[in-house]
């Protein structure tokens, strides 16, 4: 197989974030799609620097030769292969790299009649995955309350809570609301992010005070680049922002307290993010995949990941969000049941492919 023809449309979804659309034309007359919407001061690479990297890459890249019936792994081998030309291009530039991904995958589940999560992980994939709901501590309690009775109504049983406030007597603030949501939701699975915002010496006081409300885990408590110093404490911690390191993922994966990793494909690449869940899990570590408020095709790709992971992930944070208002609408096959992501039962992402 290869791509004889490739297109890029930008396009406007607010907040001055733009969304890059690529379409891979294979030799057979196949549209693989994928999505780099890169997040302004959170991600390493800018929406130009992505688009000149997709304008360019594409004809760099080798053929893709695949048997009939590939098994686990081959198809991710054979897009590495096909990548490897366009490698250093692609070094620092994870949203330009994930599109590539994408669109190549989705390319190679429509020739081979396969769904995307059979092509990275195998045939047998997971028929559904929950996902997770998400709140934060900026709204007032009784919004806070009110976000997590609708979630249960929709039947969302993982919350995950964004804590906002900062400081002591934020940190107070966030505690109170957190009982109170416990209260209410005795046994709803919560979990934390602290977004890397406190200090190696506050964070093993405050996860204890947090033990006692039993969160799964506390996202990345700490600096991505110090969270490997953490170590064991009363309340487990997740790992986020820490995996984009070179080398951290290695000492996470064997650091004690360690409870999961999460995985954003649109930060990591998606290969690389499969193959991060797989260590992860494999470990025994839990893995969640989350996307990054980005557009339908990597929605649909991180879905995708969730389904091809060899057990089941954790409920993942895939759930619909405001963004996709802002781009042109389109079905998401793995989203059809609300709190739900599910196999789409197509060949590739499932996603057809739209004009701006």
């Amino acid at each position: 197989m290869r791509v004889v023809a490739a297109s890029v449309a930008r396009f406007d979804v607010g907040d001055a974030r733009s969304g890059l659309v690529l379409s891979l034309s294979d030799d057979e007359g196949h549209v693989g799609l994928g999505e780099a919407t890169p997040l302004p001061g959170f991600s390493p690479d800018t929406a130009d620097a992505v688009e000149r990297a997709l304008t360019e890459l594409p004809g760099a890249l080798g053929p893709i030769e695949l048997p009939a019936d590939p098994p686990s792994g081959a198809a991710a081998r054979a897009m590495r292969r096909a990548l490897a030309p366009a490698s250093a291009r692609l070094r620092g530039l994870p949203a330009a790299r994930f599109a590539l991904e994408t669109a190549l995958l989705d390319l190679l589940g429509q020739r081979l009649g396969l769904a995307a999560s059979a092509c990275l992980g195998g045939r047998r994939g997971h028929a559904e995955v929950p996902v997770n709901g998400l709140l934060a501590t900026s709204a007032a309690l009784p919004e806070l309350l009110a976000g997590a009775r609708a979630l249960a109504e929709r039947g969302v049983r993982a919350i995950k809570v964004k804590l906002r406030s900062r400081g002591e007597e934020g940190f107070t603030r966030d505690l109170e609301a957190l009982r109170a949501l416990r209260r209410e939701h005795p046994d709803v699975e919560l979990r934390l992010d602290a977004n890397a915002a406190w200090s190696l010496e506050d964070a093993p006081r405050r996860l204890a005070r947090l033990a006692p409300l039993e969160p799964r885990f506390v996202e990345q408590p700490v600096a991505p680049e110090l969270l490997h110093h953490l170590g064991a404490c009363e309340a487990p911690w997740a790992a986020d922002e820490s995996l984009a390191i070179e080398g951290m993922a290695e000492r996470l994966i064997e650091a004690e307290g360690c409870a999961a990793f999460i995985l954003k494909p649109a930060v990591l690449g998606l290969l690389a993010a499969h193959e991060l869940g797989q260590r992860a899990q494999a470990r025994g570590l839990g893995a969640v995949v989350t996307h990054l408020f980005d557009g339908p095709i990597a929605l649909a790709a991180a879905c995708e990941l969730a389904l091809a992971l060899p057990r089941p992930p954790l409920a993942c944070g895939l759930d619909a969000h405001a963004g996709l208002e802002a781009w042109p609408r389109v079905a998401i096959p793995q989203r059809r049941k609300d709190g739900l992501v599910t196999a789409s039962g197509q060949p590739g992402l499932g996603v057809r492919p739209w004009t701006a």
